[in-house]
């Protein structure tokens, strides 16, 4: 089982995780929401949120889900690429939820920043169909649980590593 679900995990959660992770490494300056407030007078989504942090990390979802396309020599986990949009789309859910609370970019909404990105993406998945998921119900829980401490850590190296500016 540990192997199955391991490689379970690369296919379909592997270009999630890189989307997640791959937009620290662009200082971007265009925001998604081009500096625009809610009607709560606070900022839309944020500075953090650009348009080059999404670029950078759609084409990197893109990027490691074709790698594992051909690994599996499978065309299908393509789909990684567009579960990993999705992923980045719950992000930016996260980023508005905690804007709504005022809750400053960059500073910690526990377990929203956590699986954010991996809600959206599972959701991606079970509403086209994806037969994996529907089968091994199991599989989505130990993952959710899996990312929550993987994100953390890593969270906390990009920390050390100088490529965020808070740790948490």
């Amino acid at each position: 089982m540990i192997e199955e679900y391991a490689y379970w995990l690369v296919k379909f959660y592997i270009p999630v995780m890189v989307a997640n992770g791959a937009p620290v490494l662009v200082k971007g300056t265009l925001r998604i929401d081009f500096g625009r407030d809610f009607i709560d007078k606070r900022p839309l989504l944020g500075s953090n949120k650009t348009w080059e942090g999404l670029l950078v990390g759609v084409s990197y979802a893109f990027i490691a889900s074709s790698l594992i396309s051909i690994v599996f020599d499978n065309p299908f986990y393509i789909i990684g690429g567009f579960a990993g949009f999705f992923g980045l789309l719950g992000d930016l859910a996260g980023a508005f939820l905690k804007r709504r609370l005022g809750i400053k970019p960059g500073d910690p909404l526990p377990v929203i920043d956590q699986l954010d990105f991996v809600a959206f993406s599972t959701l991606f998945y079970l509403l086209i169909g994806v037969e994996e998921f529907v089968e091994n119900p199991s599989y989505i829980v130990l993952t959710f649980i899996l990312i929550l401490f993987l994100h953390v850590a890593t969270n906390n190296l990009s920390y050390y590593m100088g490529l965020k500016d808070k740790r948490w």
